[in-house]
């Protein structure tokens, strides 16, 4: 069994969007002479490695306090797309996808996840993309950088399209040094009350 970890640290190297920059200040410390270490985290919901709910764009559905676990825990399967432009649905359909499947997909650029500076041009999906995977009756969609819209995207089709379809996104996977196949995936969000995403700690575990 090896198990291979997928969660970008949440760190001074991490790449975001505007000023949703994270931060870890340390309250009290050891060695400062206080009684223990206590660390104070601030950021948003989709800080890193995350998850997105339908509710970050559609009202009155699934929350990270109510959505089925399901949709970040359990079969996965890493696609590796060989594209320099943004996915298709024709990139999408030399691939077995098949419904209620979670699909990750790497296009080799999780790299980039170690770099505090945003790479605006990163690759992303076409609404055909979406509407392919819509059509498959997919779980989750999870690709290896921000966002599954391109950054210039300013209606957000793929996000409304996926989400409106109960489809749920994992977004910020690193991905390059997992071999294309089949995983055991681990991607639970915070329990947060009405939240629209939350930051996970992904794993995927190989057979």
């Amino acid at each position: 069994m090896k198990i291979y970890d997928i969660t970008a640290t949440v760190g001074d190297n991490l790449p975001v969007f505007g000023n949703e920059r994270p931060q870890a200040e340390k309250i009290f410390q050891l060695a400062n002479g206080d009684r223990y270490n206590f660390t104070k985290l601030s950021g948003t919901t989709h800080t890193g490695t995350h998850a997105d709910m339908p509710a970050h764009f559609t009202q009155d559905c699934a929350t990270c306090d109510t959505i089925p676990l399901d949709h970040f825990y359990g079969e996965a399967k890493v696609l590796r797309i060989n594209t320099a432009s943004h996915i298709t649905g024709e990139n999408l359909a030399a691939y077995d996808i098949a419904p209620g499947d979670i699909v990750l997909l790497s296009v080799g650029q999780s790299k980039y996840m170690h770099n505090a500076t945003l790479k605006p041009d990163f690759i992303a999906l076409t609404p055909c993309a979406a509407d392919f995977l819509i059509q498959k009756k997919v779980k989750t969609v999870g690709i290896d950088y921000l966002s599954v819209d391109p950054y210039e995207s300013m209606d957000f089709p793929v996000h409304k399209a996926l989400l409106g379809n109960g489809i749920t996104i994992l977004e910020g996977l690193l991905l390059d040094d997992v071999p294309e196949g089949e995983y055991t995936l681990s991607a639970l969000p915070l329990k947060v009350q009405d939240g629209d995403g939350s930051p996970v700690r992904a794993i995927l575990v190989g057979k």
